[in-house]
């Protein structure tokens, strides 16, 4: 054996990429008790497992991936080459054991991986198949018996992949029987050709079936409890948080953070108020969240960013204004006409990307100064003097402390608590379903984004509304340690009270007077005030699937 083949042997794992423990995270027991899958829930019909493939992790387990069938192919094509050498020797030659052999062409540091495939398929196997079939399987992976007929050039590889090929057709979904059928076949003729590397090709299909069959059935379990789960989400989450606080987890930087310049005791104000500090934080530009939003972090960094782009969008308004000011012309267009010149200048934006973020661009402004030219019928370039005149308004109005972002806060801040009012007496499921009705018709493409700040209201209202249902018994609603307000009683636990107390409808009007008004010059959001608050902690390893979304994707294992 070369140098370089033994050196493959010994870095990779012995463990194949897939086993019964890496798998173990779509066991029926680890869905119903994982406590971010119960809390995203809430959000969408279409949750669905698939591979991790993506970021440094993807990266890792493909090149660990790689490395462990290189090597497998490398021990594959020695048991090859050992059954070719007992076909042509003699009969003294075949009954001389492998052991021997195998200790003077490889190193003795290496350990075999086919042992550990054997049983990572058996046990994966066991996994798919109804309990009556176990012992089968057992019998047909025996690793000792296998691995005498390696040894002695007699295992019918071809004839148990033929086996396992149809007990997979029996358990698996009919869609994946096509793909079952492909790595029967491959396996055949990789047999009969006897190439070691279209062997481990092969062997990877098998793998991946076994992956495949095992996300269907976590899907369809999911599919299956989604009601149950989504029901009693409220106070499985109530109860995973009080054991946490119970182990010594400290939310006192929480409490801060919610009590901070508000003393409300009325259930109404202490509501209004929270949801307040929740568009503070939709807002700001600022990624520090309280832990207790941990189960809703990437939700409302998605929030905070779809925000700036409405706050941008209006900043472009007001520009494309003051331009036609500038230039001598009255704003009396119609309301078609704006729209059609925003979506020319919304086109420009969308093209940026992430850029925008970055302030005002020119070649958003170049877009808003073109239009303005149309607009006054003015056929010449967009000159110098123009074009800075608008830069400076531009800038002006995104500006966190003038006016322009003011308005949209004000307009974000009605739309929200109108949707909380709507939403409030709703079970979990009425509100999934009142914004995610399903899974939609047929189409020729995806579902198109709406960036529009009703959009970001009614996103922001559901997770205020199931926040403060999980946390308003265990803190928001709770007096603050030290103040006068009489304790709640302590014989019930927080899901009961919720489940026992009436919930308070909060309407409008009641709500309006105890919600801050921002005015020019007045930064809104968590400038406004000093908030202690405490970053969310980072999070666990990287779990080796996610939750894919119709429309975005959350890993969990948190």
């Amino acid at each position: 054996m070369r140098a370089e083949e033994a050196a493959s042997l010994l870095e990779p794992s012995l463990d194949p990429p897939v086993t019964k423990q890496s798998l173990g995270e779509l066991d029926l027991n680890k869905i119903v008790t994982d406590p971010r899958l119960r809390h995203d829930l809430n959000f969408e019909h279409e949750i669905m497992f698939r591979p991790n493939t993506y970021g440094t992790r993807g990266v890792s387990k493909k090149r660990e991936e790689d490395l462990y069938f290189e090597a497998l192919a490398v021990e594959l094509a020695f048991y090859i080459n050992h059954q070719r050498s007992l076909i042509l020797s003699s009969a003294l030659e075949r009954n001389c054991p492998l052991k021997g052999k195998r200790e003077s062409h490889t190193s003795s540091n290496s350990r075999p991986r086919v042992p550990q495939m054997i049983i990572a398929i058996r046990e994966v196997v066991k996994t798919l198949v109804p309990t009556d079939k176990w012992q089968t399987v057992d019998d047909q992976f025996d690793v000792d018996l296998r691995m005498q007929e390696l040894e002695h050039g007699v295992c019918d590889i071809a004839g148990l992949v033929a086996w396992l090929g149809k007990l997979l057709l029996c358990s698996c979904s009919p869609m994946r029987d096509p793909v079952v059928t492909a790595m029967v076949t491959k396996t055949q003729e990789a047999i009969s050709t006897q190439d070691a590397h279209q062997l481990v090709n092969s062997i990877k299909d098998l793998f991946g079936v076994l992956e495949t069959m095992k996300l269907d059935v976590a899907n369809h379990q999911i599919r299956y409890l989604r009601f149950y789960l989504l029901e009693d989400s409220i106070q499985y989450e109530q109860t995973q948080i009080l054991s946490r606080i119970a182990a010594g987890w400290s939310i006192s930087y929480e409490r801060d953070w919610f009590e901070t310049t508000h003393d409300c005791d009325e259930p109404e104000d202490r509501f209004s108020m929270f949801v307040n500090k929740v568009i503070d934080k939709v807002a700001a530009r600022s990624s520090d969240l309280p832990l207790t939003f941990s189960a809703d972090l990437d939700r409302l960094r998605a929030l905070q960013h779809d925000f700036r782009l409405c706050h941008y969008h209006a900043a472009c308004v007001a520009t494309f204004r003051s331009t036609l000011r500038q230039l001598g012309r009255k704003d009396t267009l119609s309301d078609q006409s704006y729209a059609q010149i925003m979506q020319n200048i919304w086109a420009v934006i969308v093209g940026l990307g992430p850029l925008f973020e970055f302030g005002p661009h020119c070649a958003v402004t170049l877009q808003i100064v073109s239009e303005a030219f149309q607009v006054c019928d003015i056929s010449a370039l967009p000159d110098s003097n123009t074009l800075y005149y608008a830069t400076l308004a531009f800038k002006d109005a995104l500006d966190d402390t003038r006016e322009v972002k003011s308005r949209v806060w004000n307009e974000l801040a009605r739309l929200v608590y109108l949707e909380a009012d709507v939403i409030f007496d709703m079970s979990p499921l009425e509100i999934l379903n009142r914004y995610d009705p399903g899974p939609a018709e047929p189409s020729d493409g995806p579902r198109k984004a709406d960036l529009s700040l009703e959009s970001v209201a009614r996103r922001t209202a559901h997770v205020a509304v199931l926040h403060w249902r999980v946390w308003a018994p265990i803190l928001y609603s709770q007096p603050a340690p030290g103040s006068d307000a009489p304790a709640e009683s302590t014989n019930v636990t927080p899901a009961q009270e919720m489940s026992e107390r009436p919930q308070t409808r909060i309407s409008t009007s009641a709500v309006k007077a105890s919600r801050p008004t921002i005015i020019p010059g007045q930064t809104p959001g968590p400038q406004s005030h000093s908030a202690a608050t405490s970053q969310v902690s980072s999070r666990s390893p990287t779990p080796s699937y996610t939750a894919k979304f119709s429309d975005a994707e959350r890993k969990f294992g948190e």
